[in-house]
C-alpha cells in the first residue's frame, strides 16, 4: 500500500481535534488523514508524542522540521510553503503538494519564512510542486500571488457524523449568530446589530469563537448581545446552532467558511456579506446574499427570514463522500 505522509506543526490528532475547539483547518486535516488512512498507508508527522490509533500511525515533528520520510511517497505539507521547500531540497525524490487554507495577502512571511512570493512561484514551479486550495475564490487568490503554481480547489469536508441534526429543536426567531473569529467584520454586525435592535427589542446575537481567537471588542454598549465564547462540544454547538434563526457570514475573504457549511448542513440560513469576495460566496445561496455596508438591507433580509424562513440544504459536493473522493483521485495521479 502506498504511503502518503501529513506534516502539520499542531498539536492534537483525529480523536483530540473534535474536542479541541480550535480552527478548521487542523480539524479538517487530521480527519482527512484519518479517512485517507482507509485507501492509503497514513503517517501525520505532528507536534505530539508518538502514537497509533485506529491504524493511523503518528510521528513526533522533530524541531528542524525535517522528519524521516521514505523515498519514492507522497508528501502533504499543511500551510507552510518554507516547509515544503526545505523537505524538498533534502529529498525531491518525493511528490509533494502543499494543502493550503490561508488566505494569502501580499507577503506572508508567517507561512513563507525567508522564502519570497517570487523564490516561492519558482520552485513550485520548477519542481511540479502543486497546491491544494479550498475554493475556487481560494485558487484565484493564491494564483494573485504566485502566478505561475499549480493550483487544484479540493473544497473543505463537511463530515456529517460530528454535526447531528436535532429534531425536537424550535429555533427562536429573534436569535441570530456569529461564529467566528470576531476580528473578521464583528464590527459590521455589531453596526447592523444596533440598527435592528431599535426595531426589534426581542433580538439577540449570539457570539461564538474558536478557541484561540484572543480579540475581544468592548460590548458593553450593545445590550443584545450574548458572548458564549468557545463552544468545544461539537453536540451543544449543532443545537445551538439550531436553535436560532440563521447565522452571519463574517466580512472578510474567508478561503472557505467551515461554520456556514456546517449551518446550512443542519438546516439553519445563512445571511452572507456580499460586499466582500470569499469563498463562502460558493457556499451560501445566492438569495441569502446582501450588503453588510448597508443594514437595512440586512434587516430587509432578517425580516424576510423571520416571515417565511427557507428550507435551506448544503450542496452534496462538500460532503464529506465527495471531497474524499476528489483527494484519492488527487493522491492516486501523484503516486510515483
Amino acid at each position: 500500500m502506498q504511503t502518503v505522509y501529513f506534516i502539520i506543526n499542531q498539536h492534537h490528532n483525529h480523536e483530540s481535534i473534535i474536542k479541541a475547539g480550535g480552527g478548521a483547518s487542523e480539524y479538517l486535516f487530521y480527519l482527512t488523514a484519518k479517512i485517507l488512512s482507509s485507501y492509503f498507508n497514513v503517517i501525520v508527522y505532528n507536534r505530539d508524542s508518538p502514537c497509533k490509533m485506529d491504524g493511523l500511525e503518528y510521528r513526533f515533528l522533530p524541531d528542524n522540521m525535517k522528519p524521516d520520510i521514505d523515498n519514492n511517497s507522497v508528501v502533504i505539507v499543511q500551510r507552510h510553503f518554507n516547509v515544503l521547500i526545505d523537505l524538498h531540497k533534502i529529498n525531491p525524490a518525493n511528490k509533494y503538494i502543499l494543502w493550503s487554507h490561508d488566505y494569502l495577502h501580499d507577503e506572508f512571511s508567517n507561512l513563507s519564512g525567508n522564502y519570497n512570493p517570487s523564490e516561492i512561484n519558482d520552485y513550485f514551479v520548477k519542481h511540479d510542486i502543486q497546491i491544494v486550495s479550498v475554493s475556487h475564490f481560494h485558487k484565484g487568490n493564491i494564483l494573485s500571488r504566485l502566478p505561475n503554481v499549480n493550483v487544484t480547489p479540493i473544497y473543505n469536508a463537511l463530515f456529517p457524523e460530528y454535526f447531528i441534526k436535532h429534531t425536537d429543536i424550535d429555533y427562536d426567531k429573534n436569535t441570530i449568530i456569529f461564529a467566528s473569529n470576531w476580528g473578521k467584520g464583528l464590527d459590521k454586525v455589531l453596526n447592523i446589530g444596533k440598527h435592528y435592535y431599535k426595531k426589534n427589542k426581542e433580538f439577540k446575537l449570539i457570539l461564538i469563537k474558536p478557541k484561540y481567537c484572543d480579540w475581544e471588542p468592548e460590548l458593553h454598549e450593545y445590550p443584545f448581545i450574548e458572548k458564549r465564547g468557545c463552544i468545544e462540544n461539537k453536540n451543544e454547538y449543532c443545537k445551538l446552532l439550531q436553535s436560532c434563526l440563521c447565522v452571519f457570514s463574517t466580512s472578510f475573504p474567508e478561503t472557505f467558511g467551515c461554520v456556514f457549511a456546517e449551518a446550512l448542513h443542519l438546516d439553519v440560513p445563512v445571511i452572507g456579506d456580499n460586499s466582500v469576495q470569499a469563498g463562502f460566496h460558493e457556499i451560501i445561496p445566492h438569495e441569502l446574499m446582501c450588503n453588510f455596508n448597508n443594514p437595512n438591507e440586512v434587516i430587509y433580509k432578517i425580516e424576510n427570514l423571520r416571515n417565511n424562513r427557507p428550507h435551506v440544504t448544503l450542496d452534496k459536493k462538500f460532503y464529506a463522500e465527495i471531497v474524499i473522493d476528489e483527494w484519492v483521485k488527487l493522491l492516486n495521479y501523484n503516486i510515483l
